[in-house]
């Protein structure tokens, strides 16, 4: 009689946990610095690392309610951070030409849990430009990818870091941005075909020999597009982003026989610069991005998507278990149960002053995304200009509500060279002074 009470006390407690209420809540910002989370990885539900674009490291031991700054090297861009255990982990660079990112430096180590770090310059093969996605596959193995502008490169450690492999993947792709392995044998990696964004395809590639020889998995037939982050929930139930740079619709890719054949899925009709995806489980999944619009969730499989009514440029999910995960973006935002109910504001949510971002992607070609924040209701006006101060394009002359918005640039006619866009807004109620401000963004075609 005992064991059939345990057996259904252990079924009830599950089911009653499969349906307890999970939210996404805005934790602590770990830095003032504007610049988007592009990553995060924890060993623990409680100690983790998150990485940005302005070249830090930060480390949180209580689930990011409190961060420490590990490391501040502002000509770095760091994309991608994986760690095998509390005291060894790897945080990757995009390198020179990337987002502004000078360091040419593509991976540093530490041993020590963040305390210290250090360059990794020896490679057996090629010397990588940059690194863009990485994936741990055991104790022992971390494989990466890089880079969204290309080259394309592999890289590979099956001695926890002593030593790494890096294989030019030119010849069969223009760029590499995510990897994924099942096993230290078998896995794929996913990018681009072309490093001219508007003339490329989302492409996927795969290996059975461990990464020593590579063919291509799929290719979407559409123009526009690449592939961006990976998320496998199961074994064999997998998804991959496909970010646009302009135009429409967006796709999502995804397989359930573990990468043999894959589906092209529509996300929307309307322009949404997805980037990051996250799968809770077959079924329960979240898509974001650098947009102004709030990321979006599905709970069939991605057939249908509605506003998830949290995060902002949400570049990477990471899931510790069932009702646990964290996502890097404008900030940190954490998956869990609570009894909270919405989500909690921080003041990179809610606009607490008048604000134009940094384009992104930049370098750019052809378009790219503005994203600015009104205090108040306001007359907006956001003009390009050239290096000579030559009026080149009016992206926006009307009233729009506060918040947060975004408009798009698209250089059709116009050379390669170095442009400023420019937001004036004359607020229209709480009257105050007039907000200006100029930014520098680069065309490269």
């Amino acid at each position: 009689m005992m064991k059939y009470f345990i057996v259904f006390f252990i079924s009830i407690t599950f089911q009653l946990r499969a349906q307890s209420p999970l939210f996404w809540t805005t934790i602590q910002n770990p830095s003032t610095q504007t610049s988007r989370y592009n990553d995060a990885w924890f060993v623990s539900p409680n100690t983790g690392w998150v990485c940005n674009g302005v070249g830090q490291v930060f480390k949180t031991i209580n689930g990011g309610s409190t961060w420490n700054k590990q490391i501040d090297n502002n000509k770095s861009h760091f994309r991608s951070i994986v760690f095998f255990d509390s005291l060894n982990g790897w945080v990757g660079n995009v390198g020179p030409g990337e987002f502004g990112a000078t360091d040419s430096i593509p991976l540093y180590n530490t041993s020590d849990g963040g305390y210290t770090w250090q360059p990794l310059q020896a490679f057996q093969g090629i010397y990588p430009k940059g690194v863009c996605g990485m994936y741990k596959v055991n104790d022992s193995v971390i494989v990466a990818v890089g880079r969204i502008r290309g080259p394309a490169v592999f890289l590979k450690t099956t001695n926890r870091g002593k030593t790494w492999v890096a294989k030019d993947l030119n010849y069969l792709v223009a760029g590499l941005i995510d990897v994924h392995f099942w096993t230290p044998d078998s896995g794929i990696a996913v990018g681009l075909t072309n490093v001219l964004h508007d003339s490329s395809s989302a492409v996927v590639i795969e290996t059975s020999d461990g990464g020593n020889s590579w063919k291509i998995n799929y290719t979407t037939s559409r123009k526009g597009e690449h592939c961006w982050k990976i998320s496998f929930p199961t074994k064999n139930v997998g998804y991959v982003a496909l970010q646009r740079n302009s135009k429409t619709p967006i796709y999502f890719l995804k397989t359930t026989d573990r990468g043999k054949t894959w589906t092209d899925k529509l996300f929307s009709s309307s322009y949404y610069f997805v980037q990051g995806i996250g799968f809770l489980n077959d079924s329960v999944g979240w898509y974001g991005g650098y947009s102004s619009q709030t990321t979006f969730k599905t709970t069939d499989g991605g057939n249908s998507w509605s506003n998830a009514g949290f995060g902002y440029q949400i570049n990477r999910f990471r899931f510790i278990n069932d009702t646990l995960g964290y996502a890097s973006g404008r900030t940190i935002y954490k998956l869990s149960p609570t009894q909270s109910v919405g989500i909690l504001p921080s003041v990179t949510d809610v606009p607490q002053y008048f604000d134009i971002e940094q384009n992104y992607p930049n370098p750019f070609n052809p378009s790219t995304i503005i994203e600015y924040n009104l205090l108040t209701r306001s007359k907006v006006e956001i003009d390009v200009y050239d290096l000579l101060g030559r009026h080149i394009k009016n992206l926006n002359n009307q009233i729009e509500t506060s918040g947060k918005h975004s408009i798009s640039f698209l250089a059709q006619g116009v050379p390669s060279g170095i442009y400023f866009y420019k937001l004036h807004a004359r607020p229209l109620e709480n009257a105050g002074n007039d907000f200006i401000e100029i930014k520098k963004m680069v065309l490269l075609k």
